[in-house]
């Protein structure tokens, strides 16, 4: 979640974000069948939710993949590969 700069209701922005974070805001999440974890640690966890000790991460490189010349590379090949192959 973001607020964004300027944003012209600040301070309704702040409260939806706090209470968006709060586990009474996250507990919302169950009534509407959303399975996603909740942020909050105190959040209550749907059954249906993944099982966070079950899941494989990747080893992920932030320090290669965040840089500027990585992404680019990244985004000419996506370009070249992906989207143009789509277009034809």
């Amino acid at each position: 979640m973001s607020i964004v700069d300027g944003a012209r209701n600040l301070a309704a922005a702040k409260r939806f974000y706090d209470f968006a974070l709060s586990v009474e805001g996250q507990a919302t999440a169950l009534k509407g069948e959303s399975y996603q974890l909740p942020s909050n640690k105190g959040g209550a966890i749907h059954p249906k939710s993944p099982d966070v000790k079950k899941i494989k991460l990747i080893a992920y490189d932030f320090g290669k993949y965040g840089a500027a010349a990585e992404r680019k590379r990244l985004l000419t090949k996506w370009d070249a590969e992906v989207f143009r192959a789509g277009a034809k």
